[in-house]
């Protein structure tokens, strides 16, 4: 049987750097230095580990016919037919953007604010002032461009390379989520942080707790640090 051949090309890193990193948990180590300050490493990143399926937003921040909300180059958009669907936050005429990131409104059509080209809630293109007549111009070519979106336990996930990073691997997580029963949760509030650090250093220290009792005492009275399970 032949083996399956690697979706990316290699991290330009090392092989031999990365063997202590492989080893079984409890024998491994960090991630060589390249993997936080090579450029070469991080250009890797994000042409081939970002850009495909992101979660963009919690579904209750969108679920009347006409909520419309912008998130991470992304507008989500509820139909009238209640289906979610998302699109590039661009308008066809002149790239811009459809709604402000993060802000939201609920409207009957998807209006772009510059020259107010006007789309249905599916997309199509319904008003472009000044083209209707002119010859050659089809109105069902300038639609916007559909990303693929799904809803799973309440979030909402988009493709943002458009399609080509295939389906999204959640596999048996389904069954390990369910329980706690997200699709529940409300946002009551957001923030943004600006971190002068590699994206990785605060993904390793968010799942590790080796700090938690030290700095979230009130965490681990309700959440102890132990309490937790490993997953592959």
């Amino acid at each position: 049987m032949a083996s399956e051949t690697p979706r990316y090309p290699a991290a330009p890193i090392d092989p031999s750097a990365l063997e202590q990193t492989l080893r079984p948990f409890g024998d491994s180590r960090m991630l060589p230095r390249a993997a936080y300050v090579d450029q070469a490493v991080f250009d890797w990143e994000r042409r081939y580990f970002f850009g495909g399926w992101v979660c963009v937003a919690n579904s209750a921040l969108v679920t009347r016919p006409g909520d419309q909300r912008a998130e991470s180059g992304v507008l989500l958009v509820r139909g009238a037919d209640g289906e979610l669907r998302a699109f590039a936050n661009v308008c066809r005429h002149r790239g811009h953007e459809l709604l402000p990131c993060g802000s939201a409104t609920n409207r009957k059509a998807i209006v772009c604010p510059y020259h107010s080209w006007g789309y249905s809630l599916a997309g199509e293109l319904r008003a472009a002032i000044g083209f209707q007549d002119q010859p050659g111009f089809d109105p069902s070519q300038w639609g916007l461009v559909k990303l693929p979106v799904i809803e799973w336990h309440g979030l909402v996930y988009v493709d943002e390379s458009g399609g080509t990073a295939g389906p999204l691997p959640l596999g048996e997580l389904g069954e390990l989520v369910a329980p706690y029963e997200p699709e529940r949760l409300v946002t009551a509030g957001q923030r943004t942080y600006e971190v002068a650090a590699n994206w990785k250093v605060l993904a390793e220290n968010y799942q590790e707790c080796y700090h938690c009792s030290v700095i979230h005492p009130e965490l681990c009275r309700v959440s102890p640090p132990d309490s937790g399970r490993n997953f592959a």
